[in-house]
């Protein structure tokens, strides 16, 4: 998420207003700031400053200390900074991207969040044309046999695997589905690498799926999106393809959920 944009007609006040509050979140001013601090920092003249805190004050946005007579931030920011969860979520997403991605591949593409040890689908986006995954809203589906299932695991310890889905042996959908904590730990860690997941027939036979974790504010993983189709269409080419804009339109929909680059890599 770019916070670095330069303004057009940038408006010193407000942009001085802003300064404070970034001073007031480090550890410098743990204690507070005072006006004679702020002066300085903000190479401002005392009578300046002290009109910008008055008004931050009088909106509730900064509180002074009775006894230090120093100034601190209130707890007006922090029920501001929580509206935004509840405001950016999985629900409130915009699909177009999603829709995008359906359009260009013409593949089904699929969201899906962890509830307990199964993946379960909350969104789906079908091709007008080709044969269609038969996965639906709401479809529950286990975690260690699926693209999807997998994506949402790959922050997982062994440790949380094991406490999670047991040590195995895991149920077998296909020839192919992951046997054990072993293999499926393997698995994992080469996921965290290479950034994304592969189903290869190992849920259904003929269906292959590709997917990406999303993550939030926190860098947890929250949900994963994924592209599924048949088989003998997913090229190793189109595959390859596939990862690349799936990566990233999952950033572009992690920054929604508040998900930052420089603290996400």
């Amino acid at each position: 998420m770019d916070y670095g944009k330069i303004p057009k007609y940038p408006v010193q006040t407000v942009e001085k207003a802003l300064e404070i509050i970034e001073l007031l979140t480090g550890n410098q001013y743990i204690d507070g700031v005072s006006i004679s601090e702020l002066s300085k920092e903000l190479d401002l003249g005392k009578s300046t400053v002290h009109r910008i805190i008055e008004t931050m004050e009088a909106k509730g946005y900064i509180h002074q200390d009775n006894d230090t007579k120093k100034y601190h931030l209130s707890w007006k920011l922090f029920e501001l900074g929580n509206s935004i969860p509840r405001r950016r979520n999985l629900f409130t997403m915009d699909t177009t991207l999603l829709q995008a991605l359906c359009d260009k591949f013409q593949e089904t593409v699929n969201m899906g969040v962890r509830v307990d040890d199964s993946v379960v689908t909350i969104h789906k986006i079908n091709p007008t044309s080709s044969l269609i995954a038969n996965l639906q809203i709401g479809t529950r589906e286990a975690l260690h046999a699926t693209a999807m299932g997998k994506a949402l695991m790959s922050q997982m310890t062994r440790e949380e695997i094991v406490k999670l889905l047991g040590t195995g042996p895991y149920e077998q959908f296909t020839s192919k589905t992951i046997k054990d904590v072993d293999q499926l730990t393997e698995n994992i860690n080469m996921i965290r690498k290479q950034g994304y997941s592969l189903d290869d027939e190992e849920y259904s036979a003929g269906l292959t799926c590709i997917s990406v974790p999303l993550k939030n504010y926190r860098n947890e993983i929250v949900a994963a999106v994924s592209i599924s189709g048949a088989t003998i269409r997913m090229t190793e080419e189109k595959l390859n393809e596939i990862q690349k804009e799936l990566k990233h339109v999952a950033e572009r929909l992690s920054a929604y959920l508040g998900w930052q680059e420089e603290d996400g890599r």
